[in-house]
């Protein structure tokens, strides 16, 4: 399966908080040969352990998101994970990602070699007086 096909495609939402820290400690468990893919930096060339970027996430998550429910971490498989992606909790966009220009997540974990997402990554806005500002 290639890259965009499987980030497009069918995804399980965490919900609950117990079951965000089985999962997170299921990745820990198989924290080696993953790419980390952080969107607001280039493309990851080759697979690391994850395990101190995930204390990291879980660090952020814990710190900004105090909710009564995970909702930010999304697997295509809770046993056998391929790829998950990670929303930041404070670029949320509006709930459920029913706008228009739904938020991208911040990170996305995976086994297959990620593509440059940026393009996907939303258009800054302008208007006619922007272009006096600039």
């Amino acid at each position: 399966m290639n890259y965009l096909k499987q980030f497009q495609g069918r995804f399980i939402g965490i919900m609950k908080w117990e079951d965000f820290e089985t999962f997170w400690k299921l990745l820990k468990n198989q924290s080696n040969d993953w790419f980390f893919y952080d969107l607001t930096t280039k493309v990851p060339t080759q697979k690391i352990n994850i395990h101190n970027d995930l204390n990291k996430i879980h660090n952020i998550i814990k710190e900004l998101h105090q909710e009564r429910y995970c909702g930010i971490v999304y697997s295509d498989d809770l046993q056998q994970p391929t790829m998950v992606k990670i929303f930041h909790p404070k670029n949320l966009g509006k709930s459920c990602g029913s706008s228009k220009n739904p938020p991208l997540p911040q990170w996305v974990i995976s086994k297959i070699k990620p593509i440059d997402l940026s393009y996907l990554l939303p258009k800054e806005k302008t208007n006619w007086l922007s272009k006096f500002f600039k």
